[in-house]
Order: structure tokens, then sequence, then C-alpha cells
């Protein structure tokens, strides 16, 4: 399977962030979900790479940045690791793409952490209350039970979890990177530590503030998405001024892996109009 490598680092107050740049022009970050990683962004970085310059990170505790016991890894630290990132890397006014938790995290920034930005871009988002899959919800209220799971029933579980996400059927190869860094005794713990440290008051906070958005904003939402249903994005467009809603035909939460073409596509051109505008 081709990767998306990301070879360089960052020190955050949270460890070591892996991350990397791709491309040259107007400045995109990219900000993956849970239980995901900064790899689900291939597809759609091949494409706006032609004509932007797109950073791609792995929040803290997911893909290839640190794990460690004793870590935050809510919704509130990864809006403050982006800011963090977003300073360092001197980006003035990016435009910011979040999907599931990445989308709390890049409105958090802006929102909560005040980090100036050119426009906002949601992909099936975590930010309205409740939130959490039937599953993600079960391992929320008994964490240690399922830590002490076999790691190969682990496994198992997590691969039939993250299959629900998908509209089609995910192949081995990304079946197998989307769950090799929540294997071994570390990558367990790390699983069930992000869920242990679900943030719905992150959630509830943001809601408040959203009439309050002064930036373009525009929400992609899989027309299919199990995990986050369309109707929170329509409700998410009706509170922020002037946000526009694109619904993707045969995509579930992961849009970027169903229709890779369409969510490039579709974002190019809202990129475009968004950078037209001056």
């Amino acid at each position: 399977m081709r990767e998306l490598t990301l070879a360089q680092r960052f020190n955050s107050d949270q460890g070591q962030i892996a991350y990397d740049r791709f491309g040259d022009g107007p400045d995109v970050v990219l900000v993956h979900g849970t239980p995901f990683r900064g790899l689900i962004w291939r597809d759609v970085v091949d494409r706006l790479s032609e004509r932007f310059r797109c950073h791609v990170l792995d929040l803290p505790g997911y893909g290839e940045s640190d794990k460690y016991e004793g870590q935050e890894v809510r919704l509130r630290s990864f809006a403050r690791v982006l800011t963090a990132f977003i300073v360092n890397q001197q980006l003035e006014k990016p435009v910011l793409i979040g999907h599931d938790f990445g989308a709390a995290a890049v409105l958090g920034a802006h929102l909560v952490e005040a980090v100036p930005v050119r426009a906002i871009a949601v992909v099936d988002g975590v930010v309205l209350s409740p939130w959490g899959t039937e599953y993600a919800r079960l391992v929320n209220q008994a964490p240690e039970t399922f830590n002490a799971l076999p790691g190969y029933v682990h496994q198992a579980i997590l691969a039939a979890h993250i299959a629900t996400a998908a509209e089609r059927p995910l192949s081995t190869d990304w079946k197998r990177a989307l769950i090799a860094p929540w294997m071994g005794p570390q990558g367990q713990a790390a699983y069930h530590r992000q869920i242990q440290q679900f943030d719905f008051a992150y959630t509830d906070r943001l809601e408040t503030l959203y009439p309050a958005m002064d930036v373009p904003t525009r929400v992609f939402w899989g027309e299919c998405d199990q995990w986050v249903p369309p109707a929170v994005g329509r409700r998410l467009v009706e509170l922020i001024p002037d946000a526009g809603l694109t619904l993707l035909p045969d995509a579930g939460h992961l849009a970027m892996l169903d229709t890779p073409g369409l969510l490039a596509r579709e974002l190019g051109q809202w990129l475009s109009e968004v950078h037209a505008s001056g």
C-alpha cells in the first residue's frame, strides 16, 4: 500500500507529533478524526497538493505520533496542539479542514484558541453533542474490560467497527493501515485511552460559539454516514452564519476513502472560491 509518509516531527506538550507537508501554494491543514490517522487524507492530498500546500499531522496518541500513559487526548488538547503546530510552522491564516474529532479540533483552534484562519471546512464532523458510536460509548463505560481483551479479539472487534465507517468495503491494505497503530499493548491501551477521555463538554462549549463564526465555512457530509448522520451537518449549517452544506452521494463517514475524487473536487472548488474572494 502506498503510504502518506509523515517524516517530520514537532514537539508538543503531548509528545512528538508526526507531520509533513505536500505541494506548494496557499496553506491548507488537514486534520483526521478517531480512530484514524493522517493517512486517510492521502488520495485527497494527491489532488489538492497540485495547487495548495497541504499540511497533514497525526494527532497526539494517534498514528505515528507519541502514545503514552497519562497523555491527554481530549478534544480540547487536540485544539491546543493544532494551535501550537500552526504557530510553530508560522502559518498565516491557513484554511483548516477537519474530519470527525478533527472538526472539533479545527473549530476549537479558531473559536477557543483564537487562531486566525482564512476559512474552515468540516467533513463528517464530531461537532454537536451527543456523539460517539454505540460501540465507542460501550468502551467508554468499561475501558478496563476492553483493554484486558486478548490482542486478537481486540483486533477483530476494531476491524469490524472501522468497517462500518465506510460505505464501500475497505481493502485489506486500508484495514491493516487503520488498525496497525492500535495493536500491541501500547496501541491497545492508547485506543481505549482516547475513548475514556471523550470530551462532551467541549462540543457543548463549541455549540455556543458557532453563531459567532465570521470566516467562510463549508460543511461536507457523506449521505450514507452511519457514525454521524447528515442531520448533524444540517444542524451545524443552521448554527454557523452563511455556512454551506455539500452532501456527498455514496459516501459514508470516511468520505475521503469512499469517494476521494468527489471530495477532493468539491474541496478544491471551494478552496478556489475562498481564495478568489480575497
